[in-house]
């Protein structure tokens, strides 16, 4: 059975043990960390089979994230999300789910190294509307910037609480930026690393990504990257990312 979360049950132990090691699980305990569970726009269910905790779903208005097991009851997900509103849903791609959607997947990188760094740049704590501006320049096939204002209060709850953080690179002005988009106490998924194109061809990014795993990684934290199917992975090979698995991406 899947129950959601409420004031009586608020399955705060379930969510936080199934969150631990996963990408998937990082992302749903980042927003239950982030945003009350009684919000109307924000809903976390668990599903139960004989009794254990086998899934999380967790909603952040019509988008779904699952952390899923290999005891996860996929029909009884499959027919929750059917009736459920998503016009999309992110999850491990060892699992499928039988929905009448679009889907695309993609490989799951992760770290749990330190890399060296040879670059030296200025690191800032810039504004989430600089950040905005940044990500703004970058839109491509594989990235629609959504509108500020959801942006910015997603990412300015994120950082009060301290589930995601943000660096940019100053150079005249903020010129690249890399952003956690879920921490956890043990995990980090990273997100919106751009490069303002006016600036690229200086190792901007790949310092970025540098610098923040390291900092996540003597955190104690693995650090996890989800890439498109046609983006340059050797890039983050390169650098010292493994591969981990994949997401589906299922959508309207």
């Amino acid at each position: 059975m899947i129950y959601i979360a409420t004031g009586e049950r608020s399955f705060a132990s379930e969510v936080y043990s199934l969150s631990k090691n996963d990408p998937f699980g990082c992302r749903i305990v980042s927003l239950y960390n982030t945003y009350d569970y009684n919000l109307p726009f924000v809903d976390f269910w668990v599903q139960l089979v004989k009794g254990e905790a086998v899934s999380l779903i967790a909603r952040l208005e019509t988008a779904f994230i699952l952390r899923l097991t290999r005891k996860s009851d996929l029909d009884e997900v499959s027919s929750f999300l059917r009736v459920s509103g998503a016009n999309s849903i992110i999850c491990d791609g060892r699992y499928i789910l039988r929905l009448p959607l679009n889907k695309v997947e993609g490989p799951v990188l992760y770290s749990k190294s330190e890399f060296e760094i040879t670059e030296d740049f200025k690191v800032i704590t810039p504004s989430v509307k600089d950040v905005y501006s940044i990500l703004e320049k970058c839109t491509s096939k594989n990235f629609a910037v959504p509108p500020y204002e959801s942006f910015a209060l997603d990412v300015s709850n994120k950082l009060n609480k301290k589930t995601a953080r943000v660096y940019a690179v100053y150079d005249k002005a903020p010129s690249a930026c890399i952003m956690t988009l879920a921490e956890s106490t043990d995990c980090a998924v990273l997100g919106a690393l751009a490069t303002d194109p006016e600036y690229r061809g200086k190792g901007l990014g790949g310092f970025l990504i540098k610098y923040i795993n390291n900092i996540l990684v003597n955190e104690g934290k693995t650090v996890f990257l989800h890439r498109a199917p046609d983006e340059n992975i050797s890039f983050y090979n390169k650098l010292g990312f493994k591969r981990y698995g994949i997401w589906n991406e299922y959508y309207e």
